[in-house]
């Protein structure tokens, strides 16, 4: 190396790679050397055994023989982006962890002492230099240098080794891994199916080739044992043909909406706590309906207690609560996989969904006709039907071409192709439109003949806009959330508009959200980035002013940040900035903010946990998406939506 030995090496986040400088060491090599009379003797256990190189190691000079390491496990624990993945989807490589660290992290194991078998290089003095500066460059993705010892396989000699690996402090230890091996078996397949290799090649050959030199020199009983390696390349052929995609979320998993109720608890969540942090959530979708193996995710749906995925086909998969049959039999099917696989809605190809509280919505591909399923105690599936376990189409006559829905708390809106809203439910509080002439669905349009383009609802609000960029509201306004005056009055049955200086002249209303009382209000500046305004209920931080005071009047949010992306959960708000980032704020008792806690937060704040990568085989250019539920925040990178 051209660094001098006593230089700091520097942590990359971005390449997750140590830059400079010599590897983090704990112990003194020099002394290892000089008791072996110049010689180094280095223990490998992972890519060594198999292909050490074309440099020092690949010396006629050195010799090798089969050894173990004595009270060390290999765990396939260890991020890889500069041999078998990349720094936007790490591929996995084993590591070495002591007995005690690893009990530490499963809260179980062998009492007894673990023995972990490998090569045992003796490098002579006149490579010894020209060795350690490879393997400090070839194991720079977060390995430190131990002396270990370590038993001959023929002879039973124990002697004393260097050790290269990524301890349980290292920046690229990846315990999620450790825990939970078809995590780790589907991250492995994934960078083979989409061919996303590393600069050394693909993923799945550092597995089987580490298999098959284990299954030459050590006994399956040993294996089986100690070892994960046997159990890791079984199921990635397993998950050879599966349709697996790789998703991210924090808050509630109380109805499984995170997928993270597993057997072995990867994701460190007991007895349904939550998670305070993003997690790393691995998607399989079945594949019995024949689609392309590689049809990627293209949106992402939260409700009340449920989730979904919408596919580029329009296949949609459902999953999490399902107490009122809102998952329209889909769902999760059991079986002896080592991964739950996802069914989706039979016979139906989807363009859009929506999530309610305990209802949900689709709008059919081909057709734009509405189909419904779940609770419909106040008629907020469909006024014409009672409640349903599967999909039903409703009542809206098929002349009503419809191009988007939202599903609220106890009401649903629709928006038709020729510019109507649409409306059912409850509407006590004035959030639905009336009903007139027996009909089952109340109308609406601007009586100047535009267009109405979005809508959405809250837990007792509605709110829509029109291709003039005006913003209309109605239902109940306790608290703000129709960003007007009603001189008194508690609710408006009738839609108004809402008063705002939007600045139409260089910009344009794409979108509104809302969660149960407040409204975020959606703008673009022709440059992909975002403006917001937000009125409504704010006690728990909902809009993320810095205050918990009603906020009655529209107020700009954010102007600080460059936004691409805005969603609302029940109570919260978070969005999405044009680095990629995920910032959030509101009501956060689950932990559904991501923030690695469960207190509520008054400005936007940015997320932490695991980092949202890019499944392989997806474009680097995805773009992130992002959904907010009851109690859950779920995102991903996803595919662009096809014609």
């Amino acid at each position: 190396m051209d660094t001098e030995e006593n230089e700091e090496p520097l942590w990359d986040p971005i390449q997750q790679i140590y830059t400079g400088g010599v590897l983090p060491q704990t112990v003194e090599i020099q002394d290892l050397i000089a008791e072996n009379n110049g010689t180094l003797r280095l223990f490998g256990y992972g890519s060594l055994c198999w292909n050490p190189g074309t440099g020092a190691l690949a010396d006629p000079s050195v010799r090798y023989a089969p050894g173990q390491a004595r009270g060390y496990r290999r765990c396939w624990a260890q991020k890889s982006t500069d041999h078998r993945g990349l720094p936007c989807f790490p591929g996995i490589v084993c590591t070495l962890l002591k007995d005690q660290e690893f009990r530490e992290f499963l809260s179980s194991g062998v009492d007894e002492e673990t023995l972990t078998e490998g090569l045992i290089f003796e490098v002579p003095p006149p490579l010894v230099e020209e060795c350690l500066a490879e393997l400090d460059f070839r194991e720079k993705g977060g390995y430190a240098r131990d002396i270990i010892e370590v038993v001959e396989d023929k002879s039973g000699k124990v002697v004393q080794a260097l050790l290269y690996r990524g301890t349980p402090q290292n920046p690229a230890f990846w315990p999620r891994a450790l825990r939970d091996l078809p995590f780790a078996a589907g991250e492995s397949l994934q960078t083979i199916m989409a061919t996303a290799i590393g600069p050394s090649g693909e993923n799945e050959v550092y597995l089987s080739r580490l298999d098959h030199f284990l299954g030459k020199v050590a006994s399956g009983s040993t294996l089986k044992k100690y070892d994960d390696t046997l159990v890791l390349a079984s199921m990635t052929k397993q998950l050879r043909n599966q349709n697996l995609h790789f998703m991210f979320g924090s808050g509630s998993n109380q109805r499984n909406q995170l997928l993270l109720q597993t057997e072995n608890n990867a994701a460190a969540l007991f007895n349904n706590e939550d998670a305070h942090e993003m997690k790393e959530i691995v998607l399989c979708a079945d594949q019995t309906d024949k689609i392309e193996v590689n049809e990627k995710v293209i949106s992402l749906f939260a409700g009340g207690g449920h989730s979904a995925i919408l596919m580029q086909s329009g296949r949609l998969f459902l999953f999490g609560s399902n107490e009122h049959s809102q998952l329209g039999a889909s769902g999760i099917t059991q079986s002896s996989f080592p991964l739950p696989i996802l069914t989706c809605l039979r016979d139906l190809f989807i363009s859009y969904c929506s999530l309610g509280f305990s209802h949900s919505l689709v709008v059919e591909k081909e057709t734009g006709r509405v189909y419904s399923f779940g609770d419909n105690a106040r008629g907020q599936a469909d006024p014409d039907n009672c409640a349903s376990t599967i999909p039903l189409p409703t009542a809206l006559p098929l002349k009503e071409h419809i191009v988007a829905v939202f599903a609220g708390v106890f009401h649903s809106a629709a928006v038709s192709e020729d510019g109507e809203l649409i409306t059912w439910g409850c509407g006590r509080f004035g959030q639905c439109l009336p009903v007139v002439r027996h009909r089952l669905y109340g109308h609406w349009k601007p009586d100047d003949g535009s267009r109405v383009l979005g809508v959405a609802c809250g837990r007792r609000h509605t709110v829509t806009f029109d291709d003039r960029g005006r913003v209309w509201s109605f239902g109940e306004n306790k608290y703000g959330q129709l960003g007007r005056d009603l001189k008194g009055e508690k609710y408006s049955r009738v839609p108004s508009l809402v008063d705002g200086d939007w600045g139409l002249d260089s910009l344009s209303v794409t979108g509104v959200h809302c969660g149960w009382s407040h409204t975020i209000l959606q703008l673009e500046n022709g440059k992909g980035e975002l403006i917001l305004f937000g009125w409504g209920r704010n006690d728990k931080g909902q809009l993320g002013v810095g205050t918990s005071s009603i906020v009655f009047n529209p107020v700009r949010l954010y102007p600080s940040h460059k936004i691409r992306l805005v969603a609302c959960g029940s109570e919260s708000t978070a969005i999405v900035d044009t680095d990629g980032e995920i910032w959030s704020c509101g009501w956060n008792e689950h932990g559904n903010l991501g923030l690695g806690h469960d207190f509520d937060a008054f400005e936007l704040t940015k997320i932490k946990g695991a980092p949202i990568t890019l499944t392989p085989g997806y474009s680097e250019k995805s773009s992130l998406g992002l959904a907010l539920g009851g109690a859950h925040m779920i995102a991903m990178r996803l595919a662009k939506k096809t014609s």
